[in-house]
């Protein structure tokens, strides 16, 4: 009886808009996986080849590219919560709206204004998490990038088991984005309702600069290198490697396995050690792993380093957010934006170039110009603050 009152009180002091922050990155990293569990339906149902397929899900993230620049001057004048409180109503009927679609362009319309919805969903929802980091005496922001992760692997797990037990994609779909519609209902009254709010902000969007520009070139590298080891990992060890088709994946989901546990460890590690050692020996930690991957031949041995590797950058992005609100060169939302902007820029482009690297010269030499990426962040680590 002590102890079940002992865990009330414990809910009860956590603050209300820690748990609102939570619950979004969580419902992000869920409506995330729900769409990557679509993905195949949709696939066979437009009867789209790999080139075609890659330019429907082209539409997602210039979507969202295409909005970010401009959410940051809207949450300075309105407030994170503005855009927060109704796209996590609109973008699960969006997502849900695909599974009706048997036309490629219009199934290209939708995805594009998924991916617009989510952008802002992105932007404001890191300005919330940075503000409510801020405001705290403890440090929280890597604990909700953690949050984004577990979020992934629960929507995956249930859209795989909801389909393995034969129900169909609609209502499988359907009925994991209404359970996120209610969560979000639950949630959204505890956010903070000034939070990104700045005095003075006229411009639709500012270009970076100084600070905020360093911030945004290093997430753009890190962003880059995510978005390789998603599109390239699996590729790498089945030409580089010759390990069998069926262990692709295994380089990936090492990766994420261990940035998920270690951001979940984040704040606590970014308190005791500063962010600048963080950034600093956590990209020299990556950089070692790539370059590692590319003399080491053993299947095992390289999804171990890809552990490793998520392990040295998990919480590099996470501080990168926060530090935003540690610059007075624009308002915190507005930088934000442009630091988000320019890491899904990354993002998309860096798959793209490291295609181009590696037909040019190889794969392994694709990944050495990764790991060179990381040791200039390295060098960098001197533009964050000591603690």
């Amino acid at each position: 009886m002590t102890e079940s009152k002992t865990i009330k009180e414990f809910l009860r002091s956590i603050p209300p808009e820690n748990t609102a922050t939570r619950s979004a990155f969580f419902l992000a990293g869920f409506i995330m996986a729900v769409w990557a569990a679509m993905v195949p339906f949709v696939k066979m149902e437009l009867a789209l080849d790999e080139a075609h397929l890659g330019m429907v899900l082209l539409c997602v993230g210039l979507g969202a590219l295409i909005v970010m620049p401009f959410c940051g001057a809207i949450v300075a004048k309105k407030g994170a919560k503005f855009l927060l409180q109704g796209a996590f109503f609109v973008v699960p009927l969006i997502l849900f709206t695909v599974n009706f679609s048997n036309h490629v362009f219009l199934t290209a319309a939708l995805l594009f204004l998924f991916g617009m919805v989510f952008g802002a969903i992105d932007v404001s929802m890191n300005v919330h998490a940075v503000e409510v980091d801020h405001r705290s005496e403890k440090r929280l922001i890597a604990g909700f990038h953690a949050l984004y992760s577990l979020g992934s692997v629960a929507g995956a797990l249930a859209m795989a088991l909801l389909l393995n037990a034969e129900i169909s994609l609609l209502y499988a779909s359907g009925t994991l984005l209404i359970l996120c519609m209610f969560v979000w209902a639950w949630s959204v009254n505890k956010l903070l309702p000034d939070a990104g709010k700045a005095q003075g902000v006229s411009k639709s969007f500012a270009l970076p600069k100084g600070f905020v520009l360093a911030l945004g070139l290093i997430c753009f590298l890190l962003f880059m290198i995510e978005g390789a080891v998603l599109d390239w990992g699996g590729v790498f060890l089945v030409e580089e490697k010759s390990a069998a088709i069926e262990n692709a994946g295994l380089a990936f989901a090492a990766f994420s396995t261990a940035m998920t546990l270690m951001r979940l460890a984040g704040d606590k590690l970014i308190a005791w050690a500063g962010p600048r050692s963080c950034v600093r020996y956590g990209c020299l930690l990556g950089a070692l792993m790539l370059a590692a991957c590319v003399f080491f031949s053993n299947l095992w041995l390289i999804v171990a380093l890809f552990f490793v590797l998520g392990i040295g950058l998990a919480n590099v992005i996470p501080i990168a957010f926060a530090s935003t609100a540690d610059q007075n060169a624009m308002p915190m939302s507005l930088a934000l934006a442009a630091v988000t902007t320019l890491g899904y820029a990354g993002l998309l482009t860096g798959p793209a170039l490291i295609g181009f690297v590696a037909k040019v010269t190889s794969l392994s030499a694709a990944l050495l110009m990764l790991a060179a990426f990381l040791v200039i962040v390295s060098f960098s680590s001197n533009i964050f603050r000591k603690k």
